[in-house]
């Protein structure tokens, strides 16, 4: 679901022309900076324009919050084309949401990648 939804968006886009945004769930106090580091280094692999960095600290339903919401909402508006995160652990651990969410990005208009694959943390 994940890759059918980044084919489909990245369809006819030159890399450069791929705007994405940096996103990592942490626990709140914990510094995000490992985790924005491995989803960047996935940014510069693809050759992706990267638009911004950010994350969340409370681990409720990704749709409900903050900065993910935020991102869904620039895919919305166009100004992104997707979600990069270091793993499905930013997103989820539960298999039912983390589906939801991908659904969620998917109905904006965009995608979500990794830069590890849904099985590892």
């Amino acid at each position: 679901m994940r890759l059918s939804a980044c084919m489909r968006v990245l369809n006819g886009l030159a890399p450069s022309q791929v705007r994405v945004a940096r996103y990592a769930l942490v626990r709140p106090g914990q510094d995000p900076a490992v985790r924005l580091a491995q989803a960047q280094a996935a940014i510069l692999r693809e050759d992706w324009q990267e638009t911004t960095a950010t994350f969340d600290d409370i681990a409720t339903d990704p749709q409900i919050r903050p900065q993910f919401a935020r991102l869904c909402g620039a895919i919305r508006r166009r100004e992104l084309h997707g979600i990069v995160a270091t793993s499905r652990t930013d997103i989820s651990t539960f298999h039912g949401v983390y589906q939801d969410a991908l659904e969620a990005v998917r109905v904006c208009g965009g995608f979500l990648a990794l830069a590890r694959d849904e099985t590892t943390a």
